[in-house]
């Protein structure tokens, strides 16, 4: 078996009983990618397949070096029984974590374990076909620069901003040209099945998958690097709405009072009141006023660049403008939070990003705003919890979406 390419792979099939077998092969590997490890019978009963074929399809699996035994599982009345999971050199995805000003890349296996140094650039998201050329010239020498077998590295998720619809594969807000969907453009240039997902959705997933182990089902993911994106877990699926557009909770205009213009040119956007833009531009104002600050000297040191890490780090080292900034942030934040948990009733709420690790000087006026503005009733079943991921969860975001979606094409 060749899981390289399903779609080539079934091209060189001949026969129904072939054709059968092979598919079947690619739901049990499906099943153990998404799971991690399972049993025979578990299998069997998440994928439809009697138990005597997946015996049979697993042990050719075996044979291939495709899967492996991992011990027992809990015994349910009788003998435990044998745990299978995917080898980890099975196949490899890349992951792309891409935002306004920044590229990072890195391949992980199909244990969702790193195997590559993380690859870091500067970029500008644009719709420029140079910088999509640009990103493709990169990816490609990360590529041929791992040590590892090339033509296992079988898919590509891509985590970006912007209005995405990732059933088409297009982003509408960036790295718009030409006649092809943004997916079908990097295909066409990576050479391998690529799966586009907005960024807040993408980590949100992640979070779930890899950060909270499933044990909520409906999750909100809120990330502020930036600008603030939402995901919305519904019943452990995520929401993507009737376009693909569901979560563009930041472009809300709740603040009538505001008279700044947000990117979106409306004026009263959350976003402009509570992203990491919102809070660079606060912080040039107080740097004017303090030249002297903890936050005015690390601006110093970052050769005069102004990024939203660089006040959670101020205020982190005691900057108490900085301090200031994040709580009037995390208080306009947590009144556009108060109307979602109104609307959504979510088990958790997860809050991330770069300003997230500002931790309490965050989560605390966060929490203030809850208690101000949402019902007692409707939040009291809902818990504010900082991301678990970190720094790495917008790569584990281009997994997870691969983690979702692999294989689908050819097993719907």
């Amino acid at each position: 078996m060749n899981l390289i390419d399903p779609k080539k792979s079934l091209e060189k099939i001949s026969g129904v009983v072939e054709t059968k077998s092979y598919l079947n092969k690619l739901k049990l590997i499906k099943n153990l990618y998404i799971k991690g490890n399972n049993t025979a019978g578990e299998i069997c009963n998440q994928v439809g397949i009697s138990l005597p074929t997946v015996n049979s399809l697993l042990n050719d699996l075996m044979g291939s070096g495709e899967v492996i035994k991992n011990g027992r599982a809990e015994s349910q009345g009788g003998r435990k029984p044998d745990l299978y999971q995917l080898n980890k050199d099975a196949f490899y995805i890349l992951s792309v974590d891409l935002n306004r000003f920044r590229l990072r890349v890195a391949i992980y296996n199909s244990s969702n374990e790193l195997v590559t140094e993380p690859e870091t650039i500067r970029l500008t998201l644009n719709n420029e076909k140079e910088t999509f050329e640009k990103i493709c010239d990169v990816i490609l020498e990360y590529i041929s620069k791992c040590d590892l077998n090339q033509e296992k590295i079988i898919a590509v998720g891509i985590s970006m901003p912007g209005l995405i619809d990732s059933i088409h594969g297009i982003n509408h807000t960036y790295l718009k040209f030409g006649k092809k969907s943004l997916v079908e453009n990097f295909e066409s240039r990576l050479g391998r099945k690529v799966f586009l997902e907005n960024d807040a959705r993408a980590m949100t997933l992640a979070e779930f998958k890899f950060g909270h182990n499933d044990n909520f089902k409906n999750v909100l993911g809120i990330f502020i690097g930036w600008g603030i994106g939402l995901g919305i877990l519904i019943d452990g699926k995520i929401y993507q709405g009737a376009s693909g557009f569901a979560g563009e909770f930041s472009h809300s205009p709740i603040f009538d009072s505001s008279d700044i213009t947000c990117s979106c040119g409306k004026k009263g956007c959350l976003e402009s009141v509570a992203s990491g833009t919102a809070i660079v531009r606060m912080a040039k104002e107080a740097i004017t006023t303090d030249s002297d600050s903890i936050l005015a000297r690390l601006v110093r040191e970052n050769q005069g660049e102004l990024e939203p890490y660089l006040v959670v780090d101020a205020a982190l080292a005691g900057d108490q403008r900085a301090i200031t900034i994040l709580s009037q942030a995390g208080l306009d934040l947590g009144r556009g939070i108060s109307i979602l948990i109104q609307l959504l009733n979510p088990e958790l709420i997860i809050i991330g990003g770069s300003v997230a690790e500002a931790k309490q000087y965050l989560i605390t006026p966060i929490q203030q705003a809850l208690n101000i503005y949402s019902m007692a009733k409707a939040r009291e079943n809902t818990q504010i919890s900082l991301y678990k991921l970190g720094k790495e969860v917008g790569l584990l975001g281009g997994v997870a979406v691969v983690n979702e979606k692999l294989f689908e094409d050819i097993l719907q």
